[in-house]
């Protein structure tokens, strides 16, 4: 409801438009090296921190905030016993999809300006 007890109406544009804004802030938060390494490997299982930290090669304070980037946008999760911290991923098809395409080769296709305007006239 909207103020004073009204109903507003729900813009599909609006709503369209806020669906891509947060797919966009999610790719704009895994785009950087250092957090899609992190993710590929996690994405093949669970790693404690000092693992994890090796793997990648950074300082651990570096390291420490590419995580909290991640755990903040509910990518990863960290379980604790003790001193010992565990991350995992917290959306594993979704993960696992993004590293997927990104490892793949992907063709480039360029196409005659003939087809490209044919096929946009063509009623859909």
């Amino acid at each position: 409801m909207g103020s004073k007890g009204k109903k507003t109406k729900r813009d599909p544009k609006n709503h369209q438009m806020a669906f891509w804004e947060e797919r966009a802030r999610l790719l704009r938060l895994i785009s950087h090296p250092v957090r899609l390494l992190i993710l590929e490997t996690l994405s093949k299982g669970s790693r404690c921190v000092k693992d994890l930290n090796s793997m990648v090669n950074i300082e651990q304070p570096n390291f420490s905030q590419h995580i909290a980037v991640l755990r903040n946008a509910k990518l990863v999760g960290c379980q604790k016993s003790g001193a010992l911290r565990c991350y995992y991923v917290l959306r594993p098809s979704l993960v696992k999809q993004l590293i997927q395409i990104l490892c793949e080769e992907h063709d480039i296709r360029v196409r005659s300006r003939d087809s490209v305007v044919q096929e946009a006239e063509s009623p859909s």
